[in-house]
C-alpha cells in the first residue's frame, strides 16, 4: 500500500487524531468544537494525496522543496485553514505545530501498519507536500496579519489625530481670543503635542515591524541645514536649556530629511530629558567624502553598563540613569531610540552610543550621502 492510498483508507483515524492535537494547542479565541477543530483538515489531506501521486520533474521537486510549488487561481485548503486559525486565536507558531503534528501521526502510523512499498521515495514526496501547506498557510496568514496591520495604521493615523489636531486647533483659538488662563491652554496644546508624538511612535514602529524595515524617501538636500533647524525649534521649546552647534563640512546628499529630523528631535528629547538639567546638551556635524556625521551629547549620570545593550530596542523605557527618575515623563512608550536606530538602518548607516560619568552621554550618527547598493 502506498503512503496516498494508505492516508485514503485511514482519513477518518488520522482526522480523529488532528482533533484531538487541535482541541489541545492553547490559544487565544474561544472554544472550538469538533467541526471547527478539524476545520479543512479534510480537504487538506486531500490535496497531500493528489500532489503525491502526481509525477514530477526535478525541477518541479527543486521548486516544491522551497516552498514554491505550484498554486491554483483560487485559495487552497491551507490558505482557508489560515484564514479560519486567524479568526479563531491560533497564533502562527500553533498553526504550524499542527502541521508538524500531523507530519509526525501519518509517518508513525504508516510505519506501525507495515504497508510501506518504498518508504524513502513516498516519504520525501510526503515531506514536500506537507512543506508546502506550511508554506501556502504561513504566507496567507502574514498577507492576512499584514492587512489587518494596515488597517490599525489607518485607523491611528486619520481616525484619531484628526479629531486631535481639532484639539489642538480649538485650544490655539482661545488662547487668542479668550480671557482663559494661559496656563490652562498651554497644558491643553502641550498635552494634545505629546499624544500625536505618541501617535506617530506606534505607527513608526508598527510600519517597521509590518515592512521589515522603517520606509523612508530620499531626496536630494542639505542635512546640516535640517538639523540646524530641528535644534532651533528645539531651542523655541526649552528656552530654559542649553543648546549648543558645531558644525565643519559639507552635507549634500541625499536623504529622508523628515525621518532625519524625527531621529535628531528624538535624541534631543532623550538628552533633555535624562541629562544634566544645567548643562548643555551638544549637536555636533561633521562629515567626510562619502558620509556624513553628527552627535548628540549631554553632561549628566552614565548609562547603566546592562542597559547599553537594550536601549536601541522597542519597549526599552529609556536608558537608566542615575537621578533621570525624578524628570522623566511617565507617559512614554519606550519607543524613541528604537524608531532612531530604524531611521538610521533604513539609511544605510550606523548609530552608537558611549557613557561615562567622566565623559558624558553621546549617541552618533553615521548617514551615506546616497542609498547602498542593494545587493
Amino acid at each position: 500500500m502506498t503512503l496516498s492510498q494508505f492516508i485514503t483508507a485511514h482519513t477518518e483515524q488520522i482526522l480523529q487524531d488532528w482533533d484531538e492535537f487541535a482541541a489541545s494547542c492553547a490559544h487565544d479565541g474561544k472554544e472550538l468544537n469538533q467541526r471547527e477543530l478539524r476545520d479543512h483538515a479534510g480537504e487538506i489531506l486531500k490535496s497531500i494525496t493528489r500532489d503525491i501521486e502526481q509525477p514530477q520533474s526535478p525541477e518541479q521537486q527543486e521548486q516544491k522543496s522551497k516552498g514554491k510549488g505550484p498554486r491554483s487561481a483560487t485559495l487552497s485548503a491551507a490558505e482557508v485553514h489560515a484564514d479560519f486559525r486567524i479568526r479563531s486565536g491560533f497564533a502562527i507558531d500553533t498553526m504550524i505545530t499542527e502541521y508538524r503534528a500531523l507530519r509526525a501521526n501519518i509517518l508513525r502510523m504508516w510505519s506501525a501498519s507495515g504497508a510501506a512499498k518504498e518508504p524513502v521515495g513516498e516519504m520525501t514526496r510526503f515531506n514536500e507536500s506537507i512543506d508546502q501547506a506550511i508554506a501556502e498557510s504561513v504566507s496567507r496568514y502574514t498577507l492576512q496579519t499584514k492587512k489587518s496591520t494596515d488597517l490599525f495604521i489607518g485607523i491611528l493615523g486619520h481616525d484619531i489625530r484628526n479629531p486631535l489636531g481639532t484639539i489642538v486647533m480649538s485650544a490655539e483659538i482661545l488662547a487668542r481670543t479668550s480671557q482663559a488662563p494661559q496656563k490652562v491652554v498651554t497644558t491643553i496644546i502641550n498635552s494634545a503635542v505629546r499624544i500625536n508624538g505618541l501617535i506617530e511612535q506606534v505607527l513608526d514602529f508598527t510600519r517597521a515591524q509590518a515592512d521589515g524595515a522603517m520606509p523612508i524617501h530620499r531626496l536630494p538636500g542639505n542635512l546640516g541645514d535640517q538639523l540646524a533647524k530641528v535644534l532651533h525649534e528645539t531651542q523655541v521649546r526649552h528656552p530654559q536649556r542649553q543648546l549648543e552647534l558645531q558644525r565643519s563640512g559639507t552635507f549634500d546628499g541625499n536623504w529622508d530629511e523628515g525621518r532625519v529630523g524625527q531621529l535628531l528631535s528624538n535624541l534631543l528629547g532623550n538628552a533633555l530629558r535624562y541629562g544634566d538639567p544645567v548643562g548643555a546638551v551638544t549637536l555636533a556635524l561633521w562629515s567626510d567624502e562619502t558620509d556624513a556625521y553628527f552627535s548628540v551629547h549631554n553632561w549628566g549620570g552614565p548609562i547603566r553598563e546592562q542597559d547599553l545593550g537594550r536601549i536601541f530596542e522597542p519597549m526599552a523605557r529609556g536608558p537608566g540613569v542615575e537621578g533621570a527618575e525624578q524628570r522623566r515623563e511617565p507617559a512614554g512608550l519606550g519607543l524613541g531610540l528604537y524608531i532612531c536606530r530604524e531611521i538610521v538602518r533604513a539609511h544605510g548607516g550606523a548609530l552608537t552610543v558611549t557613557s561615562k560619568a567622566e565623559e558624558g552621554t553621546t549617541f552618533t550618527v553615521r548617514l551615506p550621502r546616497v542609498a547602498p547598493a542593494v545587493r
